[in-house]
């Protein structure tokens, strides 16, 4: 029944809902950070705890991001025969290579100059960490998830088979899991000692810790119609199970805070049994809204499409970027936001202004040859898609400048003499190709 599933869903199109998804997770991870790095702008204890709590609320890029990379992956590979080779040739240009170079540039940018010797060593150690960066340890998360790709394709494929029990067994082990660690390894005795000590700094970056959420991504995928079916028809149900996750996840930040007076970083831990209930609840509401839009003009892309594939295709490069864009804001922006501004609009702007420059780079990358694969892509102008047909797509849209423009820029003699591609054909493309790299 998996394969059937799966052969199925591959036939259907561009998952429009994943790359929605996919850009709303970016975009959040930049806000995780920019309203983490404002606290200095809050002075009360009051606005302190209501800032922690969005940055618990937008906690969920992690598991996401997770649920997302193990989806694309199973969309893509399940039932196919996995070639180690090709798939690290295509993966190392694409993720492994990027993650490398941006590591190396923040050892030059972000930290502190050192002898040669001394700063190749901290620099391997960064690397083979993920510490290089703050935010790096999520390209490493989905590194150590491909070098357990075969394995887990073979769950997929046996245990798949049997959807609520494998959900079931991997639901109890998470939560046990994370209960066992936020009780005695994030507090008491243990949290200060050399190994709890070396755990706490480590754990977000170890991808078994995150396991339900790569088989939550995997069995949606294959049983990708099923799902989607499920969230159209139960939207109520949606919508209240992310009410309850998220006031579980408020409910425990003010019980440890406000009753048992520990701190706001333990009240707001990503490792806590509330977490799987709200990740749960988050990535149901945001795959029903996602999906109702993509299929509100259904057989044809919907309203919208280009601009969330393009932030879709840029994500990667926000995960890899945006940490930089975020400190040169931190020394220059911040300092000279105006006081006059009440403080909650000055971290929005913050976090407005970091994505908005972030993701305005990442679109120039995309179409320069070479820069762009510092983000992991092929240069959108060398692709299947390339100048002519992009600027074909914009015409239809924005008049008939576009529309001369890119009939000039196509010759008898290019590789794309057909006619411009209308919406619904890049649909038809199918999504193993456009999703089955991630990031």
């Amino acid at each position: 029944m998996a394969e059937h599933v799966t052969q199925t869903a591959a036939r259907r199109g561009r998952l429009y809902e994943i790359d929605a998804i996919r850009a709303v997770t970016a975009i959040c991870v930049v806000g995780v950070h920019a309203i983490t790095f404002t606290l200095i702008l809050t002075h009360t204890n009051a606005g302190q705890l209501a800032q922690n709590a969005v940055v618990s609320a937008l906690h969920f890029t992690r598991e996401i991001f997770i649920a997302i990379t193990a989806f694309v992956m199973v969309y893509g590979y399940v039932n196919r025969p996995f070639r180690a080779k090709a798939f690290w040739r295509k993966r190392g240009l694409g993720v492994l290579l990027p993650y490398v170079l941006w590591s190396l540039f923040y050892e030059v940018a972000s930290k502190p100059p050192l002898l040669a010797g001394q700063w190749s060593v901290r620099a391997l150690s960064d690397i083979l960490s993920g510490v290089a960066s703050f935010q790096l340890y999520y390209i490493l998360l989905t590194l150590e998830f491909y070098l357990i790709l075969p394995w887990f394709l073979r769950l997929m494929t046996s245990a798949g088979r049997r959807p609520w029990l494998l959900l079931g067994v991997s639901f109890a082990v998470q939560v046990v899991m994370l209960a066992l660690d936020y009780q005695f390894v994030q507090t008491g005795p243990f949290s200060t000692t050399a190994v709890g000590v070396f755990i706490n700094q480590n754990q977000s970056r170890v991808i078994l810790l995150y396991q339900f959420y790569a088989v939550l991504g995997g069995v949606a995928a294959l049983y990708m119609p099923q799902v989607r079916a499920f969230v159209l028809r139960h939207g109520r149900l949606v919508v209240a199970g992310f009410v309850l996750g998220l006031a579980l996840l408020w409910g425990n930040l003010w019980l440890q805070t406000a009753v048992w007076h520990k701190s706001i970083g333990y009240g707001i831990s990503v490792f806590q049994p509330a977490m799987v209930i709200y990740a749960i609840g988050i990535a149901a509401f945001l795959y029903w809204l996602a999906t109702r839009w993509a299929t509100r003009r259904a057989p044809h892309p919907p309203r919208g499409a280009g601009f969330w594939v393009l932030l879709s295709n840029a994500s990667f490069g926000v995960y890899l970027i945006h940490a930089y864009i975020l400190e040169q804001a931190m020394v220059y922006l911040v300092p000279n936001l105006p006081v006059l501004l009440p403080e909650p609009l000055r971290v929005a702007l913050t976090w407005a202004l970091v994505a908005g420059v972030t993701v305005g780079i990442c679109v120039v990358f995309l179409y320069t040859p070479l820069l762009s694969r510092l983000i992991g892509h092929p240069s959108m102008l060398s692709r299947e898609q390339g100048l002519g047909r992009w600027l074909a797509n914009a015409a239809q849209a924005g008049g008939h400048v576009g529309q001369s423009l890119a009939r000039v820029l196509r010759s008898p003699n290019a590789r794309e003499a057909e006619p411009a591609v209308r919406p619904a054909s890049v649909a038809e493309r199918g999504a193993v190709v456009a999703h089955r790299k991630e990031g």
